[in-house]
Formats: structure tokens, sequence, C-alpha cells
């Protein structure tokens, strides 16, 4: 059997990593094939202007660090794919958008919210290396989880395949936007990787090479007893064990687990998935990204080995915001603000995309704590900053692609 680190391009590994398996990695999907279509195929996104994601949104700059250019570009597809799209399926199924609204931008801050089936959904994993071995145990990369043509046609029947070609499996290939539509949609994660050679002693050397995907359908397997007691150890809120102090205080932990990565209390599956894979690769130390659009938040959330998380999501301006964002646009050199413009409507009101970037506060950090239990009540994250991005793949003229825009804080 061929691996996907035995492409004859010579840029893989030699096989085996840990508890991997080989397995066929060679695909190519056909030109016309549905899945093949780009991020932006919906006639009204069309309309509106947009067109695929492509390398030409790359800096160069960026394109000198190909985990960097990689990560950026999967940020760009995840806009397009479960932001813009997704707007666009509702207006055409002629549903209302669950705009954010100021009060509950921050987690906990707003009430369960119903799954929207016009969402589109995707969990990705991202790093610059190799899976840990340490973590295998955690992160399922069994040989049914392998990218290549027998698993995609078990897990998606519909897309048509050809011959292979691993250029198709890299993040910053022309091909890999098909690929990326067509398995996103799957269940559990979508985990990219870039290659580390091992050397005598079994010790992984440095990533090089570009960042591939290699896996999907991951499912990310760790009790969440354990995650929460590891960060309440971490933070200094237990001692020894979580249950020292009760039950009612370990679920004020768990609530409190998933707010230090963005999430409500009532997080779902994948985000306890998104919120565990964090963590453990954080601990392991490198460069990596997490990223998760869901259905019940209709918002993206990226994590990564920072102490900050942004969140990005679509806004509608009033007609008062919407004027503060087109004198901002303009004194920023962005003419009229096409470029961040999603679509405007008749009564004077523009949908964009708005960035939150949120950081721990001191309860959420390493540090001693008092006998009480004061900082469970209060905010473990802040805002630390608020833009405006432009559409990925919007045709128009040069100029900047983030605009500051308190909204929240205003």
């Amino acid at each position: 059997m061929v691996g996907l680190d035995d492409f004859p391009d010579g840029s893989g590994a030699q096989g085996k990593h840990g508890g991997r398996v080989g397995g066929e990695t060679d695909f190519l999907i056909r030109q016309g094939d549905p899945a093949s279509m780009p991020a932006t195929a919906d006639p009204a996104a069309r309309a509106a202007g947009l067109a695929p994601v492509s390398n030409a949104t790359t800096s160069t700059a960026f394109l000198a660090d190909p985990f960097e250019a990689s990560r950026r570009r999967l940020v760009d597809y995840l806009i397009s794919y479960a932001l813009v799209e997704s707007y666009f399926t509702f207006q055409r199924h002629r549903r209302p958008y669950p705009f954010a609204h100021k009060h509950a931008v921050l987690p906990n801050t707003d009430g369960p919210k119903a799954e929207s089936r016009y969402q589109n959904t995707a969990f990705m994993i991202l790093r610059d290396g190799r899976i840990p071995q340490s973590l295998i145990k955690h992160f399922r990369l069994r040989r049914s989880n392998l990218v290549n043509p027998a698993n995609i046609a078990r897990m998606v029947p519909g897309l048509d395949l050809d011959q292979v070609d691993a250029a198709q499996c890299e993040v910053m290939g022309e091909g890999f936007e098909g690929l990326f539509r067509g398995l996103a949609p799957l269940d559990y994660a979508l985990v990219m990787e870039r290659h580390q050679d091992e050397d005598g002693s079994g010790q992984a050397g440095p990533p090089e090479g570009p960042v591939r995907l290699t896996h999907m359908h991951v499912k990310v397997e760790r009790l969440t007893d354990n995650a929460v007691n590891e960060l309440a150890r971490d933070l200094g809120y237990v001692e020894r064990r979580l249950f020292e102090r009760g039950e009612d205080y370990v679920d004020r932990l768990e609530a409190k687990f998933y707010e230090y990565f963005g999430f409500s209390a009532n997080a779902s599956g994948r985000k306890s998935a998104a919120a565990m894979a964090a963590q453990m690769l954080g601990v392991e130390g490198g460069r990596f990204n997490v990223l998760l659009s869901n259905q019940d938040d209709c918002r993206m959330t990226v994590l990564d080995e920072s102490e900050l998380i942004t969140q990005y999501m679509l806004l509608r301006l009033d007609r008062t915001d919407t004027e503060r964002f087109m004198a901002q646009a303009l004194a920023a050199g962005a003419d009229d603000g096409t470029a961040f413009r999603v679509i405007s409507d008749g009564r004077g009101q523009t949908v964009v995309i708005y960035r939150l970037t949120l950081r721990r506060t001191a309860a959420a950090r390493p540090g001693p704590r008092q006998a009480g239990e004061g900082e469970l009540d209060v905010p473990w994250l802040e805002i630390a900053d608020e833009a405006l991005v432009a559409v990925p793949g919007r045709q128009a003229v040069p100029g900047p692609q983030v605009l500051t825009f308190p909204w929240a804080t205003r």
C-alpha cells in the first residue's frame, strides 16, 4: 500500500508515524464535479460579486512560511464556506439569518440556540508537523480515516473520484478547495499536517514541506472530567482531585472550561472536541489551529497556540453603523467599502464579516486562588479587538483587508 508520505515527489515522510497505518492516497476530483465548485458557488453569492478563494489572496510574506500561508488560506475558505455561503442559503430558503447581537458576543451571554440546517459546518485541525505520538490515543488516526479514494467513496458516496494527485491534498494546491468542500460536511474532524522525519532515536525532526490533508472523520476522544481537571489544576482551582470540593463545584468548572476556549456552557459535541483538541495540542507545544463552524451559533471559531481566541460572524449594520463603516472605509483607503460588504439591502443596512478577538482574563490565567469561588462567577474572556474583514474572493481594487471597527464595545 502507498501512504500519503510515499508520493513520488519525495515531499512526504517514510510511512508509519506512531499509531498510524498506511493506505492508498491517490485521487483527483474530476473537473465539473459538484464537489469541485468554488466556495462561493451559490448563485446569489456569484451575483454579489464573489469569486473563488485563490492563492492570490495570500501575500508573499506568508508564502515564505508554508504553515502560516496554509492557515490563513483555511480561514479564508471557512469564512466563505461557513459564513458567506450559509447566509445566501438562508436567503434562498427565505429564512431569517441569526445575526450576532451586541449583548451576546461573549460566551454564556445568550441562551441555548436551535441548530440550523442551512448553516454549513466544518471542524478542522491543522498542525505544523505531525500529531504527536503521545496524543495518538486521543486522535483517531486509523486506516479508515486516511484520505484516499476507498475511504472517500465509503464516507461520501456522491463524490466522484478519478485518479491520484498528491497536490490535491495540499492546502495551497489548486485543487484543494474542491476536496475541502466535499469533505467539510463530514462528522468529526479533518486533520492537516506537515511532514516530519524521525531520527534514529524516534524523535521527530523539524516540520518541512507543504501542509497536507491527511485524515478525515477523525474523532477526538478524551474524558471531559480529565480535561476539566487538567485545566483546573493548571489554573489553581483544584489541588489534586477534580471532585475534592463537590459535584456542584465541578459543574461550574466544566462550564468555565468551555468558556476558556470561547464556547458556551452547553457546548455541543463538536465544540467539546475542539476545546479538547486545542488543550492537548497546546500542552504539546508547536504551532496549530483548531477551526470550527457550528450550526447552533452560526459563527466560526479559531483556536491556536496563542492566548487569544478569534471568532468570525456576520453582522447586519443598521443605518447609523453603516454610515460609520463607510466613513472608516473611506478614511482607510477602501473607497466605499465594497470589499467588505457581503451585501447591502435597500433599507440602508449592510451585511459584513466581523472579527472578534478575545483574551483570557486574570481569572483564567494561572495564579494563587482565594478560598472562595468568586473567580468562577466573573467572565473568563474579554474583548481584545474588533474589526471587519474583507470578503474572501471579493473582486475589488486593492486596498486594506481589515478595518478596525468597535461594535460590541461601542
